[in-house]
Formats: C-alpha cells, sequence, structure tokens
C-alpha cells in the first residue's frame, strides 16, 4: 500500500506546483534514474547507439540516451498531475496535424486503429482524442496491488478509455472496430519468443502481431498518432499521419509480417525525428543468438507445413 499512498502524494503535489518548478525537478530526477538505475541506462545507450546509428557508445549516444531519461521524468510528472481528480484531461497544444486521417478512417465504417510507441506524452493524445468525443478502446498490463492499478487505469478511464486485459482484449477490440470506434495501441513493448521478426534501424526485432492482425481481420485502417514535445516544455503538438496502405494476398503469416514490417518503418521515421521522446530503457533488438533460434524456429515450421501439404 506504499506505493498507492506514494502514487497520491506525488499526484497532488504535481497537480499543485506550477510546471516551471516541477519540470525542473524532473529533470533533475530524469538525470539520477540515468546514473543510479545503471541497467536501464545501459540499455538505452545501447538502444540509442542503433538509432543513431554510432560505431560504439559514445558522448553523443549517451547525451541523448539522458535526455530521453529527462523527458520521460517529465512525461510523469505530466502523467500523476493528469491523475489528479481535478486537472484538465488534455495538456497546452500548440496545434495538430492529420485530423481529417481520422475523419476518412472512421469514414470507411470499419473502425479505426491508431498505435504509438512509447514516446513523447502519449496519455496527452488521447486526451486530445477524447476531447473529440470518440470512443477510444486500448490494452494494458495490470499493475500491483490492485488498488495502484485501479488508480492508474481509472486515470485513463477518466479520460474515456476503456480498458481490456491482454487476455481478453481481442473479442473486445474486434467488436470495437466493428461498431466503427477508435483502438489505440502502443506497438513497441520487447518481447521474448513471441511476436514476429521484423528489421528496424537495420536490425532485427519483435514486434506484437495483434495490430496487423486486427488490421487485416476487420479492415479498419491502421496509422500511427502521437504528441511531441515542444521547445520550452510547456506546450506539445499532435500529429496523426496518413493511414497504411495494404492489400491482403491471402497468405495469412506473410500479410501479418508484411503490415508489422510497414508499421516499424514508420516507427523508426518518428524515432529518427525525435530520439530523446522516444523512452526505452528494456532491451529491443534480438541478439545473434536470439536471431539463430528464430530462424532455427521458422525453417522447422517450414519443413512442418511441407510435411503436412504432402500428406
Amino acid at each position: 500500500m506504499l506505493a498507492v499512498y506514494l502514487f497520491k502524494i506525488a499526484s497532488w503535489l504535481c497537480f499543485k506546483i506550477p510546471q516551471s518548478i516541477s519540470y525542473p525537478l524532473a529533470t533533475i530526477g530524469g538525470e539520477l534514474y540515468y546514473w543510479i538505475a545503471r541497467e536501464h541506462s545501459r540499455n538505452a545507450d545501447r538502444n540509442m547507439q542503433i538509432v543513431l546509428g554510432a560505431p560504439k557508445i559514445n558522448r553523443r549516444v549517451r547525451l541523448i540516451a539522458r535526455r530521453s531519461f529527462r523527458n520521460y521524468a517529465k512525461y510523469m510528472v505530466d502523467f500523476l498531475r493528469l491523475s489528479h481528480p481535478k486537472a484538465p484531461l488534455v495538456p497546452g497544444f500548440t496545434g495538430e496535424g492529420g485530423w481529417s486521417y481520422f475523419e476518412e478512417g472512421l469514414a470507411k465504417g470499419k473502425g479505426l486503429m491508431l498505435f504509438t510507441p512509447h514516446f513523447g506524452n502519449w496519455d496527452g493524445a488521447i486526451g486530445l482524442v477524447n476531447s473529440y468525443g470518440l470512443k477510444i478502446h486500448s490494452v494494458a498490463n495490470e499493475f500491483k496491488p490492485p488498488e495502484l492499478n485501479d488508480l492508474i487505469q481509472g486515470t485513463r478511464q477518466r479520460m474515456g478509455i476503456n480498458i481490456y486485459s491482454p487476455e481478453g482484449a481481442l473479442r473486445g477490440l474486434v467488436t470495437a472496430l466493428k461498431r466503427n470506434e477508435l483502438v489505440v495501441l502502443l506497438i513497441d513493448s520487447p518481447l521474448k519468443n513471441e511476436g514476429v521478426v521484423v528489421e528496424m534501424f537495420g536490425k532485427p526485432v519483435r514486434f506484437a502481431p495483434g495490430p496487423a492482425t486486427l488490421a487485416l481481420r476487420t479492415g479498419a485502417n491502421l496509422m500511427l498518432g502521437y504528441v511531441a514535445r515542444q521547445p520550452g516544455n510547456k506546450t506539445f503538438y499532435a500529429v496523426w499521419e496518413p493511414h497504411l496502405k495494404y492489400e491482403p494476398t491471402g497468405d495469412k503469416e506473410q500479410d501479418i509480417l508484411a503490415l508489422t514490417q510497414q508499421i516499424a518503418h514508420v516507427i523508426e521515421g518518428l524515432i529518427r525525428r525525435h530520439p530523446d521522446q522516444w523512452y526505452m530503457f528494456r532491451p529491443l533488438w534480438l541478439t545473434d543468438e536470439e536471431v539463430k533460434e528464430h530462424e532455427e524456429a521458422r525453417q522447422q515450421n517450414r519443413r512442418k507445413g511441407r510435411k503436412t501439404v504432402e500428406q
């Protein structure tokens, strides 16, 4: 229960303390987090080395990784402030671009899927979408203890999001898309021994097949959306990008792989533009050993498939 009380206190403090004070404190906290949480900072350094295409982890790589820790701490201030019952659900925006893609996507009548990485202020993006009166559905892991989960997910439900657990999400999301509603998914969570292997920044990475599977099953449009922090820290800019173009071939496995590769490519472009607003402090890319194991399993499945056809 200590975590529950600390969350409530932090939410109250972030709501009461002005940004001119809370953000500088968050910057210091993010910097301390980088230097104290050595496993997370090493992971961030390795990830940023790949993003920047650096031959080794150098001063620039560490600087951008440190900035991402600082920006993540500011995001946490924003979320904790948002968690206060009296806080406005939408942060300050200087503008947005691409709202017509929302309207076009929903005009199709098969729902709309918005994907985003752990980037910028994704809760702010949902708050902005909710302000337009759209019904929103998403998937989230549960936090422990249950009281803490109620606080965190309760904040998102107050923003108008219907939250599903991963185990029971598929049916609910399919139903939502059939009702021409909006599904929002965080796409870049590291996976072990599951998902599909695609390339991002020229190296293999596992992505969840769920977004591609849902889009192919329902015919829903699929698009990237994000909210980027602007210079000066007080405002954000929202961007909704064009729908991904895909034509199913009938080969389910290959269609899922091809569409997931498109998703990875779009996310790569976003991270290239704003690497210090991407919060990835866990290993994301596959090791050489994991790539070898994946290829062996893939070849084995192909051989099984050929035997089944011959029989």
